[in-house]
């Protein structure tokens, strides 16, 4: 048989363009997105409100904010590796709980405070502060659905299970005076159900765990007070035990392991080195600070100046603006002050918790994702994605308005060390997601 020339060189190109395209699938198949070991059919997150997606001073979604909450983001890179995955959260309709923003006022971007009505109605809101939506009155109000998402506003790691480091009824306060934790079956009073109970019940095939943060936090935030003029305030305030929280926390992974679960614990950041202890210094103020030394306790305390070695909190701004802390004769309360022992001890017991997360999760044989020396490269700037963020209020990227939790630029920067650290353990090739692409601060037109 004779080939032309043109035909013979034809199927020389047919042989070669096959060769390349087998090649391709090839290579295409080595790259194919994989949950490793792990099982992603059923992903729960464990948490509080880092993992809710807590923003700007509240929970709110108007533009999206809950939806990238950083499990959420998860989620949807497990989703590539398996499709069939459906991750649920207990999810706030537009202005949720209400937020902080930023508005133009006589040419200056100024910080408008979310509306809170609290146990007693405020008269100082700005009257441009975003109210609660509507919907809130009843977020959470269908207990039949099975959520991923546990994470619960103002949680700590001690009320797992009844009783905690306090007086007051853990169960009740978690089920009758934290509205974020409304989305949860807490049963009646005669026979509560736990969050330990929930994390049993969740039948989790994977989990994140960051719990633990609001156990040194909430105590951080209320000035180093333990909150000794009302139970209401020892349930958020109160200063986690060491030993309990090893007991708890161990409760938590012991459940998870039974189960036949894998996943990720967390650790703490150091929580004296977000902006809400940073923004306000006395360089800032520019004159002496003046503050009641001492908790409530001992109140009415001593009246000294603030030094460099204190944390003056954001909070204080308003405060300072009214003249309160700049005189001796009228000095700032102590909850608007972590003065130098109480950031020494904050910063030990953030320590003391983390080895305990470290111990925990190697005797159970779950991952650490170490937040807490993550979050520490933001001090000296962290470049992602080709922008640098840092914990700088406002301008560093990162935090959102209430200078405590991220924004969803930082919310997909943890998600990525999260999925790092679940790629490096389970063999899992899950993609990160470019940071940039997420909502950052706000900004009015």
């Amino acid at each position: 048989m004779k080939f032309e020339r043109n035909t013979l060189q034809n199927f020389v190109f047919i042989g070669v363009l096959v060769f390349l395209i087998s090649c391709q699938k090839t290579e295409f198949d080595e790259f194919k997105i994989s949950s490793g070991s792990a099982d992603f059919s059923n992903y729960v997150s464990f948490g509080n409100s880092l993992t809710q997606g807590y923003s700007d001073g509240g929970l709110h979604n108007e533009l999206g904010q809950q939806d990238n909450s950083y499990p959420a983001i998860i989620a949807r890179q497990m989703k590539l590796a398996f499709p069939g995955l459906n991750f649920k959260q207990p999810t706030v309709t537009g202005s949720g709980s209400g937020y902080m923003h930023l508005e133009y006022i006589n040419k200056e971007i100024k910080v408008i405070k979310a509306y809170d009505p609290g146990l007693v109605p405020l008269t100082d809101n700005h009257p441009l502060a975003i109210a609660e939506d509507p919907s809130w009155a009843t977020y959470g109000s269908d207990k039949t659905i099975k959520y991923n998402n546990m994470g619960i506003s103002g949680f700590k790691l001690v009320n797992v299970v009844g009783g905690g480091n306090t007086s007051a009824n853990v169960n009740y306060f978690v089920s009758n005076v934290n509205p974020y934790a409304r989305f949860l079956n807490w049963g009646p009073s005669n026979a509560m159900i736990s969050y330990l109970d929930h994390i049993k019940a969740s039948n989790a095939t994977f989990f994140t765990n960051w719990l633990g943060n609001n156990d040194v936090l909430g105590w951080s935030t209320a000035g180093g007070d333990d909150g000794f003029e009302s139970q209401f305030n020892q349930y958020f305030s109160k200063l986690s035990d060491v030993t309990e929280f090893h007991d708890k926390y161990d409760s938590v992974l012991t459940a998870l392991k039974s189960m036949g679960a894998k996943g990720v614990c967390a650790t703490i950041p150091d929580v004296t080195s977000i902006p809400y202890f940073k923004t306000i210094t006395l360089q800032s103020v520019g004159r002496d600070v003046w503050f009641i030394e001492g908790p409530y306790s001992l109140n009415p305390g001593s009246v000294r100046k603030a030094n460099a070695d204190d944390l003056i909190l954001l909070n204080a701004s308003d405060e300072l603006a009214k003249g309160i802390g700049l005189t001796q004769t009228k000095p700032l309360p102590h909850d608007f002050v972590l003065d130098k022992t109480e950031k020494l001890l904050a910063q030990a017991r953030s320590i003391d918790f983390n080895n305990q997360i470290k111990l925990l999760a190697a005797k159970h044989g779950f991952a650490v994702a170490d937040m807490y020396t993550y979050m520490k490269t933001l001090e000296s700037g962290l470049t992602f994605d080709g922008v640098t963020f840092s914990p700088k209020y406002i301008e560093g990227g990162v935090f959102s308005l209430d200078g405590v939790h991220p924004n969803n630029r930082g919310y997909a920067l943890i998600a990525n060390k999260f999925i790092e650290t679940i790629n490096q353990q389970y063999g899992s090739n899950l993609p990160p997601v470019i940071v940039g692409n997420f909502r950052g601060i706000n900004f009015p037109e």
